[in-house]
């Protein structure tokens, strides 16, 4: 692809909200004819666009970017500069997508170029006109280009792209004028906005209110005002400039009132409504007019309630709960305290109630993780906490066992955890664009897809970059996407009463503490579930028998306790690349020093990391689970650090001799208690046989000698925007513009692995399948009968993704793929294979902590597994040496493959437990990184 051209003028950016359209603000797209000058450069050129622009509605990012750039050459080599700009419009969204927003702003720039140069062409005829939609393009691109370089925190540009927007308000006193006059009134003041030409944005000044043309062009100009006064407000709040903040949000009600003719009951005016009220709220919230925030908060979950958007209702509940909560802390009289904390869990739950009421994947939905600073996730979590602190001062603390009103709300309080479990990995397929298929009736899948098409046609068409002139009533484009919106609802309803699976994913019905109890755990289980929060932590634990609640130290000091335990695990030193050069290309798969000795690490100081971050984030709760096995709910850090490895006594400095957490207490994890009970409840319909798959060494370059067996152009190894976004967030370098012939470094001994494995299996009396080379692909593992194995080994990379874990996955070959397939088997793809009930293992894993440290990365992996039939699933949380990985692998298959068989935990912690005897290996490094996350029966 030629690379896109650096933007001359000045580049700015529009911090937060935009004109709505799918899955980002102001993302835009394009399936409107093209003007005559697009017609000069063939059909071909406007062809490969719209089936790029097609792929990339429907989610498919690698396919829509070989059209794309294959359109961009085109309208180049043609001179078709209307075309170019709209190309690199769609490139800049299909990369924001994916969360390269340094990529994503180099297109936005380029098409920022060609707008400002205007696209008209030879076409004099319609030049003023042409003019005018320059105009407006030129101003939406900058604010989508500026809202990249938000994102990639330069923020005081973002400044200057609001102040030089120079949008100018509408005069709604002319609107109120043209109301009084009637439909067909004149005095519809639009007012003017020009660019650095001096263009005028918008239609004329004068006009007949009822002429659809100039209804659209005053909604699209009033939309994007809107847009920019609430950007420079939040821009004002972060810097706590409230006064400013105030008059900027107070700008935004101006144009947005309900009782302007048209604009007042149009969706999207609505939301900046209501968005600008909830901001309002925030500013009153932090200079500390809490009930005037109240007050605010109210007004604008009202309005939202009447306009039946549960997307706009939760942030202004969510505020209302913070505000009343703080009023509580404040109150002297503890009767009142009482009932304003009490108001404050009614708030929180109706919160709730509309998160859950919001659909995963629809139009609305993209919306609401755009609209708000703020995520759904802070809901749960304060939430969550707000319980847990009624529980404890209910109960008076004491040693953390509960009874009576505190485990009422204790209970509550888990149940609130739970369900945001299972709502944040709904966030995450949204974030995605994840459509899940397996388990869907095909005639409503495809009712879905087309729904959803239209929605983001009509979003396009009402907020987007136009290239034409159009007659569109926004009356009427908001009106059918109303009805698009209800009618995929009721698709959506019809695909959960059909699918059980796909029902019990999306519609979030964790369980009640006396459910886990009864159905998850039994004499020997207990389990510890985690909600971090930014002042305080709290710690479940929950056996038959009981229930315990426990507060700890707040996100940052448990994160960063799990980082200093891991980093002395394994230090930065000895870490393997994961790309390597040609000069490093022969280096073995594992440590840089392939079998470095156990001197190497300091297992005083590892003691002293681990021993403290046992303290902090199990020690409370010690005395009450025992020696029970522990099912681990891990949040944040915490999932990508190993429990087994926890020192519970302090001292020690030769590894074999550390009290470790493993010596005492089976391990297992979930993604959620609730998810256990789902997985035993499908193990029962889904039974799978006795063989065993491995996948392993695929070919990941194309002067790999083994890409020889393909044709030449299909032995080019595929880049896919995922793949090179999780290997930028995991390995911080990206293949696609490191200096020299960086690529993914070979792990040619996962091949001994495979066979070691096929070997152990025969031994067992099982069939076993090895897929090796290019027969490790994507396509295989996506289109062929997995339902028979009863274990499926993966050898290969896979990238756990704090940072974006939409795009965790595993690396398949990237050589001879068909088409429909890069190679990268992300997370939203691996809910659609086909599996019977088997244990799956995840081998040579590599972890990138992002700034947020999430954990989804681990779970959203796992837990695609699960659904697409694994009950178990077994991920390496770094990548490991291969012979202590030999030695692991062999003396755990050899012990889950037995004719008495050991449950995979069990097996795997003797495994544990005999290479920590031996002195060779007994550093953590070598046994602690392989957990399993699931049914641990």
């Amino acid at each position: 692809m030629k690379p896109a051209p650096r933007l001359l003028t000045a580049t700015l950016t529009l911090a937060s909200l935009l004109p709505a359209t799918p899955a980002t603000a102001a993302r835009t797209f394009l399936t409107a004819s093209l003007p005559n000058s697009a017609a000069q450069s063939g059909p071909t050129a406007a062809a490969e666009r719209e089936q790029g622009h097609t792929l990339l509605r429907r989610g498919n990012a690698a396919e829509a970017l070989v059209h794309l750039e294959r359109a961009l050459d085109l309208y180049q080599s043609s001179g078709d500069r209307a075309g170019e700009a709209a190309t690199h419009d769609l490139l800049g969204e299909l990369y924001e997508r994916q969360g390269r927003y340094d990529v994503s702003l180099s297109h936005y720039n380029a098409a920022l170029q060609l707008f400002g140069r205007g696209t008209a062409g030879k076409d004099e005829k319609d030049e003023k006109k042409r003019q005018r939609i320059d105009a407006f393009n030129y101003k939406l691109t900058l604010a989508k280009a500026g809202q990249m370089l938000y994102r990639t925190g330069r923020l005081a540009d973002a400044r200057k792209a609001y102040e030089s927007m120079k949008v100018d308000k509408p005069d709604t006193g002319a609107l109120g004028k043209a109301k009084r006059a009637g439909p067909l009134g004149i005095g519809l003041g639009v007012g003017r906005s020009s660019d650095n030409r001096g263009v005028e944005i918008g239609a004329p000044a004068l006009g007949a209110l009822g002429s659809a043309k100039l209804q659209y062009d005053h909604y699209r100009h009033a939309m994007m005002y809107a847009a920019q006064e609430l950007g420079l407000g939040r821009l004002d709040y972060q810097s706590r400039r409230l006064e400013d903040a105030r008059g900027h949000f107070d700008n935004v009600l101006d144009v947005t009132h309900g009782d302007l003719p048209l604009l007042g009951k149009l969706g999207q005016t609505r939301r900046y409504r209501v968005a600008a009220r909830t901001s309002l709220g925030d500013t009153s919230l932090l200079e500390g007019k809490l009930e005037e925030a109240a007050k605010l908060y109210e007004e604008a979950a009202e309005g939202a309630e009447k306009d039946k958007r549960p997307d706009l209702m939760w942030p202004a509940q969510r505020g209302l709960a913070r505000a009343l909560w703080l009023r509580a802390a404040e109150e002297k009289d503890e009767k009142k305290a009482v009932k304003k904390r009490l108001e404050a869990l009614a708030a929180y739950r109706a919160a709730l109630r509309s998160v859950e009421s919001l659909r995963q994947g629809g139009v609305r939905a993209d919306e609401a993780r755009t609209t708000f600073l703020s995520t759904t996730r802070v809901v749960f979590e304060e939430a969550a906490g707000a319980l847990a602190e009624m529980a404890m001062a209910d109960a008076g603390y004491g040693d953390g066992q509960l009874a009576g009103k505190a485990l009422e709300y204790a209970a509550e309080g888990l149940q609130v955890v739970e369900q945001g479990r299972a709502r944040s990995l709904l966030d995450m397929l949204g974030e995605a664009g994840a459509r899940i298929t397996e388990g869907i009736p095909p005639d409503l899948l495809k009712k879905r897809q087309e729904n959803l098409e239209k929605q983001q046609e009509v979003a396009r068409l009402l907020t987007g970059i136009r290239l034409t002139g159009s007659d569109e009533s926004a009356k009427d484009l908001e009106a059918e996407a109303d009805r698009l919106q209800l009618d995929y609802e009721s698709v959506e309803n019809s695909i959960q009463l059909k699918s059980p699976r796909y029902a019990a994913l999306t519609l979030a019905r964790p369980l009640a503490l006396a459910d886990i109890q009864r159905q998850v755990l039994d004499d020997e289980t207990a389990l510890v579930e985690y909600a971090l929060g930014d002042s305080a932590s709290y710690l479940w634990a929950v056996t038959r028998g009981g229930a315990a609640l426990y507060r700890l130290a707040g996100r940052p000091v448990v994160e960063q306790e799990a980082l200093r335990a891991r980093e002395q695990i394994l230090p930065a030193s000895l870490r393997r690349p994961l790309v390597t050069t040609a000069s490093h290309e022969e280096e073995a798969r594992g440590l840089t020093v392939a079998s470095a000795p156990d001197s190497t690490w300091d297992a005083a100081a590892f003691a002293a990391a681990s021993h403290r971050l046992y303290q902090t984030a199990l020690g409370p709760a010690a005395k009450f689970v025992g020696t029970r096995r522990l099912l681990v709910v891990p949040e944040g850090a915490l999932s990508y650090f190993p429990f087994e490895a926890f020192v519970t006594a302090p001292g020690g400095a030769d590894f074999s001799e550390l009290q470790y957490l493993v010596k005492s207490n089976e391990v297992a994890y979930a993604p959620s208690a609730s998810v256990v009970a789902a997985l035993r409840q499908q193990a029962r319909t889904n039974e799978g046989t006795g063989s065993v798959l491995v996948v392993a060494d695929p070919v990941f370059n194309s002067t790999d000698p083994r890409a020889a067996r393909v044709a030449a152009a299909a032995a080019q190894a595929t880049l896919s925007p995922g793949l090179s976004t999780a290997v930028s967030d995991v390995a911080k370098v990206r293949l696609d513009s490191v200096s020299g012939a960086a690529k993914l470094r070979r792990l040619a001994g996962t091949r001994e692995e495979a066979e070691q494995i096929k070997g152990l299996a025969g031994a067992a009396g099982l069939g076993a399948d090895v897929w090796l080379d290019l027969d490790a692909s994507e396509s295989n593992a996506s289109t062929r009968d997995l339902r028979g194995y009863r274990v499926i080994h993966f050898a290969t990379h896979g990238l756990l993704d704090a940072e974006r874990p939409q795009f965790t996955g595993l690396v398949l070959s990237l050589v001879g793929n068909g088409a429909g397939s890069d190679g990268f088997l992300r997370t939203d793809e691996v809910f659609n294979l086909r599996l019977g009930s088997p244990l799956v293992m995840l081998s040579a894993c590599e972890t990138g902590l992002g700034k947020e440290r999430r954990g989804e990365g681990v779970i959203g992996l796992t837990r695609a597994f699960m659904y697409a039939g694994a009950p178990s699933v077994g991920v390496t949380l770094w990548s490991v040496s291969d012979r202590s990985t030999a030695e692991l692998m062999s003396d755990f298959y050899r012990r889950l493959l037995a004719r008495e068989a050991q449950a995979p935990p069990g097996a795997l912690r003797a495994a544990r437990l005999g290479m920590i005897a031996d002195k060779r290996r007994s550093a953590p490094y070598y046994w602690a990184p392989f957990v399993l996350v699931g049914d641990w029966r």
